[in-house]
């Protein structure tokens, strides 16, 4: 009985964890997504609106980042933190034409 507590305990802070570090909100002109890392110097922000172009991410507070984006479609992304690809927990994901896995962005969902 106590195992059973201890991975639900476990499997409780591991998926909220994860939850903070990357969130989305969205309008209806635009798609802001923040990034939680309080070690990190730079973030970057790469979508196929534009080709995989990056965008700096603003820091917001001392962890939490942000970027926002005019759409009203879905798109694919990624990040680079501090010069490493990096993909957050997302929800919904795709293979791209390297075999690297992009966070799906999809309207609605």
């Amino acid at each position: 009985m106590r195992f059973r507590l201890f991975l639900i305990v476990a499997f409780t802070v591991f998926t909220s964890a994860c939850a903070d570090k990357h969130f989305i909100e969205t309008t209806n002109e635009s798609v802001s997504l923040y990034y939680s890392d309080s070690n990190a110097k730079e973030i970057l922000f790469a979508s196929s609106l534009d080709k995989y172009k990056y965008h700096s991410a603003t820091k917001v507070n001392s962890s939490l980042w942000k970027v926002s984006v005019q759409s009203q479609k879905g798109f694919s992304y990624f990040y680079v933190v501090d010069g490493v690809v990096t993909l957050p927990p997302c929800k919904y994901t795709e293979f791209d034409d390297f075999s690297s896995k992009n966070c799906l962005y999809v309207i609605d969902m």
